[in-house]
């Protein structure tokens, strides 16, 4: 039976597909793709010693001193032992930053008098323009 892929499915793959690469290549998940040495590894030596559990095997390889012994060479090849050598670094290029130029006007100060009355006989306070009795014509 051929199974007939839809377009949003093959987006779905690619876009999975074009992350994993990405992931594996750029960080240290290519690590886990060292979990079946680690696996055989650890069925080795539980062959050697029956009573050696999961987190006395991990205890062994991961927390305790590196000990050069005939599986040394066994051990460097777990998940997380190593770093990467040839890891990939991605560097963006970027567009350098428009100019940004400011320009200042100077506007010339202009002197704006107001002219004081000076009149003795008026003033401000003086109301008889104002408020009159009404006239009769």
């Amino acid at each position: 039976m051929l199974y007939c892929f839809t377009f949003d499915t093959m987006k779905k793959c690619v876009a999975i597909l074009l992350l994993s690469l990405y992931l594996l290549s750029t960080t240290e998940a290519h690590q886990l793709l060292k979990l079946p040495s680690l696996v055989q590894h650890y069925f080795q030596h539980k062959a050697e010693n029956n009573n050696l559990t999961l987190l006395s095997f991990l205890n062994m390889h991961y927390a305790e001193t590196v000990v050069y012994d005939d599986d040394y060479a066994q051990d460097m090849q777990l998940p997380f032992k190593t770093h990467a050598e040839n890891f990939c670094v991605i560097a963006v290029p970027s567009l350098p930053a428009p100019k940004f130029e400011m320009n200042i006007v100077v506007t010339p100060v202009v002197k704006q008098t107001i002219p004081i009355i000076n009149d003795p006989s008026y003033s401000f306070l003086s109301t008889q323009d104002i408020f009159q009795p009404p006239k009769s014509v």
